[in-house]
């Protein structure tokens, strides 16, 4: 069985095109992480809140964000609702900054390649100002119920900052993994 993280490359187009792995479907409400070393989907936690996610939340193989020590994060705008599991090629439009309990917590955002409804935006500035407060407001949230955890939003990042970010991503999982 192939791994997802490991032998699934970053992208054809990188850094501007970058594959992503969903975990969690847009309207999906527990935690599902997959396990890089058993290379399964697991249910991480049932949600502490009522917040559905509004996006599809993934990550991008072969590359580490290194000051979480975890795979990079990714999210996504669909027009279909995806499943655990699905690839998306994403077209990258910037990043969402946030602290996650005293950890900087980075997430690629981008749209669809192979998907119409997108075809026009190719920058933050496309997406629209209710759909960017509806993302902002479920990742201050979907915490708040949860024992000792909180987020805080340290805001949006340019397209350039995001490029740059997967490139770091794609070095730090080399030098972590020795490939």
């Amino acid at each position: 069985m192939k791994n997802l993280f490991h032998d699934l490359p970053t992208g054809e187009d990188i850094p501007s095109e970058v594959y992503i792995v969903v975990e969690n479907p847009r309207g999906s409400y527990g935690k599902v992480e997959y396990n890089k070393d058993l290379g399964v989907f697991m249910l991480d936690r049932a949600s502490y809140a009522p917040l559905p996610y509004p996006v599809e939340y993934g990550f991008i193989p072969q590359c580490w964000n290194a000051s979480d020590d975890d795979s990079a994060d990714a999210i996504c705008l669909c027009s279909q609702v995806m499943y655990p599991g699905i690839v998306i090629k994403m077209r990258v439009l910037g990043l969402l900054n946030m602290d996650d309990s005293g950890e900087e917590d980075n997430k690629v955002f981008g749209v669809p390649v192979d998907d119409p409804v997108f075809n026009s935006v190719k920058d933050m500035s496309d997406i629209g100002e209710h759909r960017i407060k509806e993302i902002e407001f479920f990742f201050s949230n979907y915490k708040k119920l949860m024992k000792n955890k909180y987020v805080n939003l340290l805001g949006w990042k340019d397209k350039d900052y995001a490029l740059n970010f997967v490139k770091e991503g794609i070095d730090s999982y080399k030098e972590k993994f020795k490939k």
